[in-house]
């Protein structure tokens, strides 16, 4: 059973109790009317389900989508970054035979992931399993919660788009706009306030870049998993370096 269900008004008013219960345990259903999205219910705290199955279910759905975008942006966009010759020590470029070890960050915590390293995951490029793997599984059973910001959506929905295929666009869609799973982080003026001041004191910054790491403070993210050289040297908040070297 898909993890988000359509129903008619009627089917919904008859078995009310039944869908209640299921939206606490995670599943979503959109209520339409003469084809017409109404409503929706949806678990209102956004954990992830205790059922096992349907956790089961949301972990291979989210995990599904790696490679599913295989080709779907050009390859210079896809190219690992490289670190600074000297990148602080709180930096942590990842050896190409060295998994990301997911005990680094405890249960609960929010782990942000930029564009361009979520790209690398659904284009599956070469050595993104090792450290991008652990953490969507991570992610997907509930272990910890994605931050998203609308750069990194935008950067995600860009490659289908560009394919013209709508329907792999809007499944990445709602794949990051799950509540269970994932915390977006519109790009609002406060966000783009401090995205500013960043760059005044990091001026290597693009634009893009600081607004990612906006996004990642102001969410209390314990990490900003990222795979751009700029970020990989930031002094302004802890990152994980997706450097395949």
């Amino acid at each position: 059973m898909e993890l988000t269900t359509s129903l008619g008004v009627q089917e919904a008013r008859r078995r009310l109790p039944e869908l209640l219960e299921r939206a606490a345990a995670g599943e979503r259903f959109v209520i339409r009317r003469h084809q017409t999205p109404l409503a929706a219910l949806m678990p209102l705290t956004g954990r992830a389900p205790s059922d096992p199955r349907l956790r089961q279910q949301q972990i291979q759905k989210l995990m599904a989508l790696q490679g599913s975008g295989r080709g779907y942006w050009e390859a210079k966009q896809r190219q690992p970054a490289r670190p600074a010759a000297t990148p602080p020590t709180f930096v942590q470029p990842l050896q190409r035979q060295q998994p990301f070890n997911p005990h680094l960050l405890h249960r609960g915590s929010r782990v942000a992931i930029d564009g361009a390293a979520l790209v690398a995951f659904l284009a599956d490029a070469k050595g993104t399993g090792l450290y991008l793997e652990p953490l969507m599984r991570g992610i997907a059973s509930g272990h910890w919660t994605g931050v998203i910001s609308s750069v990194s959506l935008m950067r995600v929905l860009e490659g289908p788009l560009a394919r013209g295929d709508e329907a792999l666009a809007q499944r990445y869609e709602q794949a990051f706009a799950d509540p269970s799973h994932w915390l977006q982080i519109p790009a609002d003026g406060a966000i783009v306030a401090a995205a500013a001041r960043l760059r005044q004191q990091e001026p290597q910054l693009p634009e893009s870049s600081a607004i990612e790491l906006a996004t990642a403070i102001q969410a209390g993210a314990a990490v900003l998993v990222s795979d751009q050289p700029a970020l990989a040297q930031t002094a302004q908040h802890p990152v994980l370096s997706a450097l395949r070297i």
